[in-house]
């Protein structure tokens, strides 16, 4: 054995010493070359390569001719005010919201009516759910209980009845409680109503969601943010843990369970952290046990907000405590008074929650000395007896100086020890409880809960008698002051972010709470809303009262989000490093509620800007639209008034024209589309070689939700082909919806139409290689040939191709390798920007500007340009002779796709060495005359991600990691490196994403794509027939460190190439970097690569060295301490508390209850005396003579 041992010591040492000995004596092949021999090639092969491509763009995109249609056109201009804007789009939102919170009150009124009517009628005599009336009782969890006229709704995205209610009972509340038989009975006629027993009320009714296992999911509305924020408003709460070792056991379950119920009752409005209290100590045989302490959040000495993260945090922390240490508490108390005077924080209402066992002992484990020796043997240290007075003055004087000052909620654990944390809650105008299990314990604490509910509802006299000096509307604005909208959360009902104005409701006859009604907005909606009042480069955000941001075009659409957000500043976002400074004016005016209108020379986007922004809701929220200099005056394509020579376009559902209705509406059409069906270079796949299609995404339509969720798709498609094609006035989405597509829509159809014949008609060299050809408009119109189907949601504007051509419109732009969403396996796309028809300028008007010329004005060169793109138009106007700069708004992208392995092999084929001994993929002896070396050849774009490798060409199609976004730090880290560092031609930057997505597990390559969607139609018939189990989701929000980089021209220097020679960790080699000046690619060929020999065991350097500068997103493993609250004042300060109630609490306690621990102290010295006495003894009798 000790052979063996030390044979694979040996084996570990030379392991990790053989890339150290490598080094010292040189790889093979290493030896410094100062000048490569492929440098002539190189250039030579990024120009072949770079004019395959543009051939390729302009035989195959036939860019020119979308752009001469674009020119053609006829155009309206129209001077847009923002001001007007900004004043309308809140008119509009003001009367959205007011629509809602009216409906809330009707029913709030109709529940507080109700609920007295029943509590002062006969009771029902039902001992069982079971035994009420059908018509009474339909549960979303039974399925045996749902209403029988259930169907989909869009706007619900689940089948719904519009005839009745469902009821929801939490899953811990036992469903034959007579409470919850008597609320379901007396609110049978009610809406979207939450009650205080745990029972939900929802119209329209509908089953309940199951998990991926198949059970429903549980529900209880006292845990929702809408319940809460309703009944309790803002706060600052401690929690502090008894966590001493008598607390050991069930015990200690109980209380991790209280504090996981207070934290799952937070919302983002309140704030929090937890304490475990304890110390130090001896055991019985005088062994150190180390204690102490502790704050549980990742800020230790502050309060922290009650977001998900936040929370996810202290809950898992919470999980990992044990119980053990002696009681410590006066330290556990003055810790969180130090807290409650930390900032942030509300400072509108403080609360201690405190869980204990109550005993001042914690058993003979326990010491409070380390004992001693005598002749008899070892005597440990004294029990420990923990002194509670000294915690009563410490929290008398802390809490004697804390505004508001706090009051303490204290829950006795299963022991009768009531007097020390029963009189800390009384003395503290708190309240005891006992707690004997953890089940249902939003029940068993109804003194904290119904305490919070109550101090919400304000000028109310008792039992519903109006105070003297109120007036009787007075009185009835009073019953809804604690209706709010709240903060933005995740629905658990599927429909994405929403907030909800929720009211809660008293009795008038008992005063009691009863729940609490809501209605909802989805910030879908909002979001949509905002968008469609956007043009040009115009964008719109929406932020809360402390600037966080809920909506901005940068962040993650509200339907991606897999948490509750974390809000970033609005700073963050529209500022680089405090730049522009004029920012922060237009911050603080939104924080403060005020509408107005900010000019901005240079805005984050090097543009300028004017900002114009107003309040809504009581300035809970701001919206601002930013304007460039361009924006300010609206050109909108008309349609030809010329049609003559414009035959109908067609809607991408071709299976639909096949359909009885639209057989009997069109007849004759399906048979000329002549659709093809598993064609052999479209397997699976519906298209036609007659004719392109269009699709309109849903950001083209009036109603965006109705059209995503509608399933009528025969219906859908006869209404399109109809408007399309049609020759109506096209008045855009007026108030009364008497249109479907926003305005222009048809117009982009028309204009395009010619394109089609243009692509039909194509023949040179590569197009066999070509499987799509599109063009994306502005508007959302999407023109693609051959005709076939796209995915339901589809938006041109927001792939990543549109967006990478739109940012960079003077390149011709390739994308990374990505799986087409049409099926046809492993594409790259090329395309090119089509801008705004030309407004041609004068030569005057043209020469009144200096530095680059404006579109329209004649150039030369596409240097000349602002746009960098000059070119030769068929608008008329001024110099149309000459060659004119392109206007500076993109309308429009263009482009192709072609299949991977095509690009690539055509790509290789054109990077043949002059001496044909080091052409691309070829092995040669390395220049020390061994044996190994080859060339690798790459293409990248700007932000460092591999547009063409080798290894894409074997890689399987369904591990997409092994394609999709790898970066050349990830291939070639030693090139990276030296790239990053040395030449300065990349630029690294590290941000935080707030809203980023993790894996529960690494990913793992699919083995097969049988039985998941997989072409169009999959993915939009699986929203409707994926059945009732939802799939498990390996995915969860999570806060991450993004690492990019982005490529700098100026880096290149006057040759255009880097060079260079690297020798790691992974391999060596001489290298050449060359951009494609005309694309957004970059040529890299490494001479003499090889790669560093094997060990026997994993190469760690070369991982590092790669991982160093690889681009992507990283967990940050505690996200949520990189988001922290800067505010430095509290709601108090700012006057934003709501007014509270001062209500009294009964409390009460047994000061005589339980043991006397002074008795038993008492007991164990004088048995301990007797014991000595004894031992003293026996001595004397054994060792007298």
């Amino acid at each position: 054995m000790v052979t063996w041992i030390n044979i694979l010591c040996v084996l570990v040492v030379i392991g990790c010493l053989m890339p150290h000995l490598e080094t010292v004596k040189g790889h093979r092949g290493e030896e410094k070359q100062e000048i490569g021999t492929l440098a002539g090639d190189v250039q030579n092969w990024a120009m072949l390569i770079e004019n395959y491509i543009l051939q390729l763009a302009s035989d195959g995109i036939k860019r020119d001719f979308t752009q001469s249609y674009l020119d053609k056109a006829n155009y309206t201009s129209e001077k847009r005010n923002g001001s007007e804007l900004v004043q309308n789009v809140k008119l509009d939102l003001k009367s959205y919201f007011e629509e809602r919170m009216s409906a809330a009150k009707r029913i709030a009124d109709t529940v507080r009516e109700a609920y007295d009517e029943y509590e002062e009628s006969a009771r029902t005599s039902a001992k069982h759910l079971s035994e009420l009336p059908f018509e009474t009782y339909y549960d979303s969890d039974v399925p045996d209980k749902l209403p029988k006229d259930l169907e989909f709704n869009p706007y619900f995205r689940q089948p719904v009845s519009f005839m009745n209610s469902t009821i929801k009972i939490a899953d811990e509340v036992p469903r034959n409680d007579p409470h919850v038989i008597d609320t379901v009975l007396l609110t049978r006629k009610w809406q979207y109503f939450g009650s205080s027993t745990g029972v939900t009320r929802l119209y329209p009714g509908r089953e309940w969601s199951t998990n991926f296992a198949g059970f429903y999911d549980d529900y209880d509305p006292r845990v929702r943010p809408w319940y809460i924020q309703a009944t309790s408003g803002p706060k600052d709460v401690i929690i502090i843990l008894d966590c001493s070792f008598s607390m050991k056991g069930e015990k200690f379950s109980i209380a991790k369970a209280v504090a996981n119920t207070v934290i799952n009752t937070l919302t983002k409005q309140d704030y929090v952290n937890v304490i475990c209290a304890r110390n130090s100590h001896w055991n019985e045989v005088g062994k150190w046990h180390f204690y102490d302490t502790q704050v549980l959040s990742c800020q230790k000495k502050r309060m922290v907000p009650a977001t998900n993260a936040y929370r996810k945090d202290l809950k898992e922390k919470i999980s990992k405590l044990k119980a053990g240490g002696t009681s410590e508490l006066e330290k556990g108390f003055d810790t969180a008074f130090g807290l409650l005077r930390s900032v942030p924080r509300t400072g509108c209402l403080s609360i201690i929650v405190f869980a204990t066992d109550g005993k001042d002992t914690d058993g003979e484990d326990v010491r409070c000395g380390p004992g001693y020796y005598t002749r008899s043997g070892y005597v440990p240290g004294p029990i420990c007896k923990y002194n509670f007075t000294s915690v009563y003055s410490v929290v008398m004087e802390k809490n004697k100086y804390l505004l508001p000052n706090a009051r303490i909620f204290s829950y006795l654990i299963v022991e009768d020890a009531e007097k020390f944390p029963g009189r800390l809650a009384c003395d503290h105008n708190g309240s005891m409880l006992k707690l004997l299990t953890g089940e249902n314990l939003i029940t068993q604490m109804a003194n904290y809960f119904e305490f919070l509910s109550a101090i919400a509802i304000t000028n109310k006299g008792i039992n519903g008698k109006k105070k003297r000096d109120t007036s009787e509307q007075d009185a009835n604005d009073a019953e809804y002051e604690n209706a709010l909208w709240t903060a933005p959360y995740l629905d658990s009902w599927g429909l994405n972010l929403m907030i909800t104005y929720a009211v809660p409701v008293t009795s008038k006859r008992t005063g009691k709470y009863i729940g609490v009604v809501g209605i909802d907005a989805t910030l879908d909606e909002i979001e949509n809303f905002l968008k469609k009042h956007q043009w040009g480069s115009v964008y719109s955000f929406l932020i809360n009262s402390n600037a966080g941001v809920i909506f901005h075009p940068k962040l993650k659409p509200s339907t991606k989000l897999l948490e509750d957000p974390i809000y970033i500043p609005i700073s963050g976002l529209e500022q680089d490093n405090g730049s522009p400074a004029e920012f922060s004016e237009i911050e603080d005016a939104m924080i403060r509620g005020e509408t107005g209108v900010k000019f901005i020379q240079k805005a984050r986007d090097g543009k300028a800007r004017t900002y114009f922004y107003a309040s809504i809701m009581n300035m809970e929220y701001s919206f601002a639209f930013s304007l460039a200099s361009e924006d300010m005056e609206f050109r909108r394509s008309q349609e030809p008034l010329d049609r003559s020579h414009i035959n109908d376009s067609y809607y991408n559902l071709l299976k639909m024209y096949a359909s009885p209705l639209l057989k009997k509406k069109l007849p004759g059409v399906y048979e000329r589309i002549d659709v093809r069906e598993n064609e052999e270079r479209y397997p699976g796949l519906r298209i036609t070689y007659n004719h392109s299609t269009i699709f309109l995404p849903p950001q083209s339509h009036c109603d965006p939700i109705r059209y995503s969720y509608n399933d009528s798709l025969a219906e859908k498609t006869l209404e399109a082909h109809l408007w399309i094609n049609g020759k109506e006035e096209d008045k855009g989405c007026d108030i009364m919806r008497r249109q479907m597509y926003n305005k222009g829509v048809r117009a982009d159809v028309l204009i395009t139409y010619p394109i089609e014949k243009i692509w039909r008609d194509r023949a040179f060299e590569s197009i066999d290689q070509i499987k799509w050809t599109n063009v994306g408009l502005r508007s959302g119109v999407f023109r693609t040939y051959p005709g076939h189907r796209s995915t339901r949601n589809y938006d041109p504007t927001q792939r990543p191709w549109y967006k990478r051509t739109s940012s960079a419109p003077h390149k011709t732009s390739v994308s990374t390798p990505y799986m087409d969403s049409a099926g046809v396996g492993k594409v790259n796309t090329i395309s090119q920007a089509v801008f705004e028809g030309m407004t041609p300028k004068t030569t005057e008007e043209c020469n009144a500007v200096k530095g680059p010329k404006m579109g329209g004005c004649p150039c030369e060169v596409d240097s000349d340009c602002y746009i960098k793109r000059c070119y030769m138009s068929e608008a008329e106007g001024p110099n149309k002779d000459r060659r004119r700069c392109a206007t500076e708004r993109v309308e429009a992208v263009t482009g192709l796709d072609i299949l991977y392995d095509d690009f690539q092999n055509k790509t290789l084929h054109s990077m043949q060495a002059s001496d044909f001994r080091k052409s691309c993929g070829q092995m040669y002896n390395c220049p020390n005359g061994l044996p190994g070396c080859t060339t690798r050849c790459y293409l990248f774009d700007y932000s460092a991600n591999l547009v063409m490798d080798p290894d894409f060409l074997t890689a399987n199609a369904l591990d997409k990691s092994q394609y999709e976004s790898v970066t050349l730090g990830r291939k070639e880290g030693e090139v990276m490196k030296h790239l990053v560092y040395h030449h300065k031609f990349f630029k690294r930057k590290e941000s935080q994403d707030f809203q980023g997505s993790c894996s529960i597990t690494p990913a793992q390559p699919k083995v097969t794509l049988e039985g998941l969607p997989q072409k169009p139609e999959d993915n939009d018939d699986y929203y409707r027939n994926r059945g009732k189990i939802p799939n498990f989701h390996n995915d969860f929000g999570c806060i991450q460190d993004v690492v990019s980089y982005s490529a700098d021209d100026d880096a290149l220097g006057p040759s255009k190439m880097i060079t260079g020679n690297v020798s790691g960790p992974c391999m060596s080699g001489f290298y050449y970097v060359k951009a494609l000046p005309k694309t957004n690619l970059y040529l890299l060929v490494i001479e003499d690569w090889m790669a560093l020999k094997q060990t026997l065991f994993y190469n760690f350097n070369c991982n590092i060295t790669r991982s160093v500068v690889n681009s992507g997103a990283y967990l940050i493993i505690n996200g949520t301490c990189a988001h922290k609250d800067t505010s430095k004042s509290t709601l108090r300060d700012l006057g934003k508390c709501p007014h509270l109630s001062d209500v009294p609490l009964k409390c009460g306690f047994n000061g005589a209850a339980g043991i006397d621990t002074s008795v038993i102290l008492c007991f164990q010295l004088s048995m301990m005396v007797l014991s000595l006495w004894l031992l003293n003894l026996i001595e004397l009798i054994v060792f007298t003579p």
